[in-house]
């Protein structure tokens, strides 16, 4: 009898957190690790309840499990403080996702020597936003930084997101679907499938790299309509 194949990506145990994860890119990347055994720290910087219920709501029953902190990303010492109980506590932190609702991602720049020291060798950090987020620089020198520590950094964009009955214009969404190689626009759980993948054991080769998850919509661009 053939035994079925496991689609777990080895993920089970590991202590991740993920910033603004209580919605959109967020939620659905937690969602994705905790479908594969991780226990997820999500932090929210709000006070929207809506989102925070509905996040328990999303999570719940999952094989890894999920706590939920205040956290403003760009208080340094706020930040310190985390990765300092999430290590007492934990005992390590094996993944770092920045929900990166902000293009201003200097905050991460200041926390490199402290997030290093709370993840142990072999942890992932990974940036999680849209093309128009500046992360190739910052994507470079926390890459460069942590490198020594044995830290992968990586991060996965996208064009456009399909959020379904929340999308802000759906007939930009109809459009570009209709233009798009794969026939559809990218949806949350695409970049949680890529962003899963950068925290595998299999991915720890993959250093400092900006991986665009649009199905091909972005090579329209850059070398025009294919069909």
């Amino acid at each position: 009898m053939i035994e079925p194949v496991s689609t777990r990506l080895g993920l089970d145990g590991k202590i991740a957190v993920v910033t603004s994860g209580t919605h959109g890119l967020g939620l659905a990347i937690a969602s994705k690790l905790c479908d594969n055994g991780a226990h997820v720290i999500l932090t929210t910087s709000d006070e929207d309840n809506i989102d925070l219920e509905r996040a328990k709501t999303v999570l719940a029953g999952k094989p890894g499990s999920v706590t939920v902190t205040k956290l403003n990303i760009h208080d340094e010492h706020s930040v310190r403080l985390l990765l300092d109980r999430v290590k007492e506590e934990r005992g390590q932190l094996d993944v770092f996702v920045h929900h990166a609702v902000s293009p201003d991602l200097t905050p991460l720049l200041n926390i490199v020597e402290p997030l290093a020291k709370a993840l142990v060798d072999g942890g992932r950090v990974v940036i999680a936003g849209y093309t128009v987020t500046p992360v190739h620089g910052v994507i470079r020198t926390l890459a460069l930084e942590m490198a020594w520590y044995k830290v992968a950094v990586n991060a996965v964009v996208t064009t456009v997101v399909d959020n379904g009955p929340m999308n802000i214009d759906p007939d930009l969404v109809d459009r570009l679907a209709i233009k798009s190689p794969s026939g559809r626009v990218t949806v949350p759980q695409d970049i949680a499938n890529a962003v899963a993948l950068l925290c595998t054991d299999e991915a720890a080769w993959i250093q400092g790299q900006v991986i665009t998850v649009d199905g091909g919509l972005e090579l329209l661009e850059r070398w025009g309509e294919t069909r």
